[in-house]
């Protein structure tokens, strides 16, 4: 697919727009659903974190200083009205500036972001862990990310990369086939193999399996390319952050980020995409204009209330994600999980060690110390891996 967008004169710029807020590489996450193409990241309960080299350090302190805003779950950024010359920013002088600068529309078509089932996350979880046995994460490590990349290209490719593995019959063959497009397994070197895009397939190196994990991003709509930080990704083109105008296609924001121009709905976040009033697009509450400085969000039970995008929003957590509520995290209210057992978090793991009871893995999901059984998802015996434990595969 090709970039197909139109330039347009405008009077407001934002360079973020209000969307889900990930925290976390879109190249890293989209490797979730499978942690054996996850970095390897290795735990150690006495010393702390071992690191493998350099990169993995680097990675690994950005996750760190990641953490205590991942605790807020979903955190919708309020939109900019005017953004401050940094880098690939602008500086907005006065009308003037935008009598002279064009500003770039995408105009071509925008993907249907399927519906992305939790229970269909663990499932695919679950059996991938099962028939990934090199990988030695947690089981935490997967199941933990579905509150955070809902509604982003990540939570798109990866939706369709969890169907494909809960649809799968009971072959380890076929479920390994969901994540390498249908072809063998070819292994490669982490530390050297750059990510690439072969027409619309992506391809990614895992550091935990040293294998090539494929994708066709055609499979959701998209094409691949490669962003500013070298990374594969489903996207619709190529931008320019200086001069793209974040856009509206029903509730589904058109924006660039890291020079490809990519997608988030709104209603994952229990919003509206609003564009218009001099503002580009952005997800917002569907109430009336409001003051983010003065009218702040706050918790009420399970219900988020306050501006967000320059509208009053309210949203109700326990709807838009099982088993999460509101709360505060670095005096900033949103949506979280509702337990306060246990701590888990994408790439990080939990905080607990998890072991096998019988036949089911003991594990940290949505702050609550749970069991899933490998019988339900017609796995063989549950394996006690030390720090982590999972289900054998199928015979």
């Amino acid at each position: 697919m090709k970039n197909s967008a139109t330039t347009s004169h405008s009077i407001v710029f934002s360079c973020e727009p209000a969307s889900l807020h990930l925290f976390l590489s879109p190249a890293v996450l989209f490797v979730l659903i499978n942690l054996s193409w996850f970095p390897l990241i290795i735990l150690s309960c006495s010393s702390g974190t071992v690191l493998k080299d350099a990169r993995e350090e680097e990675e690994l302190i950005e996750l760190m200083d990641a953490e205590n805003e991942l605790e807020s779950g979903i955190d919708i950024e309020p939109a900019t009205e005017i953004a401050s010359h940094d880098g690939d920013d602008i500086k907005v002088e006065g009308e003037e500036y935008f009598e002279t600068k064009d500003f770039v529309i995408y105009d071509g078509p925008v993907p249907e972001i399927p519906v992305f089932e939790k229970d269909t996350h663990i499932a695919s979880c679950m059996r991938t862990r099962a028939c990934f046995p090199e990988n030695p994460q947690q089981l935490a490590t997967c199941t933990s990310a579905y509150g955070y990349i809902l509604g982003r290209e990540t939570g798109i490719t990866l939706a369709w990369v969890a169907q494909c593995v809960v649809s799968a019959p009971q072959d380890c063959d076929a479920i390994r086939d969901c994540l390498s497009n249908g072809q063998p397994q070819v292994p490669c070197d982490p530390l050297t193999t750059l990510d690439t895009c072969t027409g619309t397939v992506l391809r990614q190196c895992s550091r935990a399996s040293g294998l090539i994990f494929a994708f066709d991003c055609l499979n959701v709509g998209m094409d691949c390319f490669i962003d500013s930080d070298g990374n594969a990704i489903c996207g619709l083109g190529y931008c320019d952050p200086s001069n793209f105008y974040s856009s509206c296609f029903g509730n589904i924001l058109i924006y660039c980020q890291k020079g490809v121009i990519t997608v988030a709905d709104c209603t994952a976040a229990g919003l509206i995409c609003l564009s218009g009033d001099g503002n580009p697009g952005r997800c917002a509450g569907a109430g009336q204009v409001c003051d983010e400085s003065t009218t702040p969000r706050l918790c009420n039970g399970e219900i988020l209330s306050g501006c967000i995008g320059g509208r009053i929003a309210e949203i109700d957590c326990s709807e838009l994600i099982e088993n999460w509520t509101c709360g505060e995290s670095e005096g900033t209210a949103g949506c979280i999980p509702s337990g306060n057992e246990c701590h888990a978090y994408p790439l990080l793991g939990s905080d607990i060690d998890e072991n096998c009871n019988g036949n089911c893995v003991v594990t940290c999901l949505d702050g609550y110390i749970q069991q899933l059984c490998c019988d339900d998802f017609g796995l063989g015996e549950c394996i006690d891996l030390g720090r982590a434990a999972r289900c054998s595969g199928y015979e």
